[in-house]
């Protein structure tokens, strides 16, 4: 099956949009949550436990896995998924963020042996392996190169998020070599500029002019603030076509940062604090649970007030860990740092978040987009 994306209805009040997007693994309907299996798997969760929480799709790290197991190994499993055991559409990111990071522990001495970032240039970044110290020099072209590899549905162009200028000319460099090798998956073009309608504009421009199957919106402003996120979006919201798919890298925010981000068009994000925030304890609540702004939709399970609390997380839940234990044996769970603890947190805020993108997709359908956006941050 040939990669598509079909808009079936578009909200008449904002840039909302219920979708499909189809892949050679199955379906995705959008808008939807991909939760992060960083190094092929999900924290705590198996292929079963994933699919029971409703999610479709799963992202993985090109960074990551490129290290450890590396590629030789993904290859005889025919790419990640199968490696990991998971059956649906995938993506994979291009390792950009993971290499600018790593800026934050940058050598000034090439034969320090640590995990640090050595230098970045028009050609590549060269950094040092936080695993064994080995050198590495990631380039555009190997980023196109492990992501074939790496067998996703939908992959990354290879970005600076630290330089707009580099971005483009690293996007040209990964279309052009995506090209070459003649790959079958779905490259999506990057684009940056932070707040600067004018830098995200002519990003945009750049990535529609050539023709990238689909969008992805990057930087640090789509990130936990939704505020700076929705402003971020609103530099290119009038400019999006209706036939290509935009992804949002690493949305945060919680619930009020996914309405924002869906108001303006965004089909498909991912987001890593979701199970983060799950196995430190930190659960997502709905309106009826208590939840709201100015809690961020969530609790704090280990604090002491739940220690004798018989009620689930959630009287609204379905997930498993709602419909099966209470509030106390959760508390108890992270009290006593059981691994069971991170099992159920994770099952449960993965749960909340594709629950919540089924009922934005159902309000787009019915027209009720801003009725259901009103009832959760009014």
């Amino acid at each position: 099956m040939e990669f598509s994306f079909e808009v079936v209805k578009n909200d008449k009040k904002t840039r909302a949009r219920r979708g499909v997007i189809k892949t050679a693994h199955g379906q995705i309907a959008t808008p939807a949550f991909s939760p992060v299996a960083t190094k092929a798997t999900l924290k705590a969760l198996d292929p079963k436990d994933i699919k029971k929480t409703g999610s479709q799709v799963v992202l993985g790290n090109t960074y990551h896995l490129y290290l450890q197991p590396g590629l030789r190994v993904i290859s005889k499993f025919g790419g990640f998924a199968p490696f990991m055991g998971w059956a649906g559409p995938t993506i994979t990111d291009s390792g950009g963020y993971q290499v600018s990071f790593l800026k934050d522990y940058s050598h000034k001495d090439e034969n320090d042996r640590s995990g640090g970032i050595i230098r970045i240039t028009d050609e590549g970044a060269v950094f040092r392996s936080h695993i064994d110290g080995g050198k590495y020099l990631l380039t555009p072209e190997l980023s196109m190169e492990i992501q074939k590899i790496l067998g996703a549905d939908i992959i990354m162009a290879l970005d600076d998020p630290e330089s707009y200028d580099r971005t483009l000319k690293w996007e040209e460099r990964s279309f052009t070599h995506w090209k070459k090798i003649k790959s079958k998956q779905s490259l999506f073009g990057i684009v940056q500029g932070g707040i600067d309608p004018k830098l995200r504009k002519k990003s945009l421009d750049f990535v529609l002019s050539m023709d990238f199957p689909g969008i992805a919106v990057g930087g640090k402003t789509i990130g936990a603030d939704p505020k700076i996120t929705a402003k971020a979006l609103d530099t290119i919201v009038d400019l999006l076509p209706e036939d290509k798919p935009l992804h949002a890298l690493g949305l945060g925010g919680g619930p009020e940062g996914i309405f924002e981000a869906v108001e303006r068009g965004v089909d498909i994000f991912d987001n890593s604090s979701v199970t983060r925030m799950a196995r430190t304890g930190l659960l997502f609540v709905y309106p009826q649970d208590g939840g709201k702004r100015e809690n961020k939709f969530r609790v704090d399970i280990a604090k002491k007030k739940y220690k004798s609390e018989f009620d689930p997380v959630s009287k609204v839940c379905k997930c498993y860990t709602c419909q099966n234990f209470s509030m106390a044996y959760i508390n108890h769970l992270f009290k006593s740092h059981e691994i069971l603890a991170q099992r159920l947190a994770t099952i449960h805020n993965v749960t909340f978040v594709n629950d919540l993108m089924n009922r934005t997709r159902e309000s787009i359908e019915a027209g009720d987009f801003l009725a259901l956006k009103s009832h959760w941050l009014s």
